[in-house]
């Protein structure tokens, strides 16, 4: 297992800063939080990657700045916008492609989207996932509180219906939050975790740095590596 940092933990510094930021503690893994549509100019991509190549950092995924929009972007009741946003899409693929990475983050769409079913859901999302892997990346689905796949029952549906070549990104403070056992989840997703954004949690709070709450982090580890 390697551990890395997020250009997202520097928000709201600008990608490429952050990235620096990143090179600064000597981390050699990272995930690449865009922040706005001009950061996807393929330029602006490579800058990023002359930054990582530099440093001996090797990016292992994408994280959109559109998460938040995803449900009316792929999952609203207007079917007409879905080809456009899987073709905007693309842009997150081409840049993971400049960038050597191989997992674009999905939220997903809104549990309260109750109109989704979760067959409905995965149909729609093992579509953007094929057109993923036209592009050699892999679509990688979080469990974020507030979304469908931020919780245990909506994840075993999803199980059942995604393609096996869709991921998982485990994230343990969005499970803490959503009130899910971290294990259980850990468990379902099993051998398709593509990474793990860590934290750590107790009384006082769910977003702590790890070491600094109550959870068993070699426990943890142990049981992302089994699967």
């Amino acid at each position: 297992m390697n551990i890395g940092v997020s250009t997202g933990c520097y928000f709201p510094r600008k990608t490429i800063d952050a990235l620096k930021f990143v090179a600064e503690t000597g981390a050699k893994y990272t995930e690449i939080f865009f922040n706005t549509d001009s950061e996807l100019n393929e330029e602006y991509i490579s800058q990023l990657k002359s930054i990582a190549d530099e440093n001996g950092i090797k990016i292992i995924s994408v994280h959109p700045f559109t998460s938040a929009i995803e449900t009316f972007m792929f999952w609203s009741k207007s079917d007409y916008k879905l080809e456009d946003s899987i073709k905007y899409y693309e842009k997150y693929f081409r840049a993971c492609q400049i960038l050597g990475a191989k997992y674009v983050v999905i939220h997903g769409c809104y549990s309260s989207a109750e109109y989704m079913s979760m067959e409905d859901y995965t149909r729609i999302l093992n579509l953007l996932s094929r057109k993923a892997r036209e592009y050699d990346v892999y679509i990688s689905q979080e469990n974020v509180v507030k979304f469908k796949c931020g919780y245990i029952q909506n994840l075993k549906q999803f199980i059942e219906y995604a393609d096996k070549d869709v991921k998982f990104v485990f994230d343990l403070k969005q499970a803490v939050r959503a009130q899910q056992n971290i294990y259980e989840i850990i468990d379902l997703m099993a051998d398709r975790i593509s990474h793990i954004h860590i934290s750590d949690y107790n009384e006082y709070g769910n977003s702590l740095l790890p070491g600094k709450g109550e959870v068993d982090l070699k426990k943890l580890f142990c049981l992302c590596l089994k699967g």
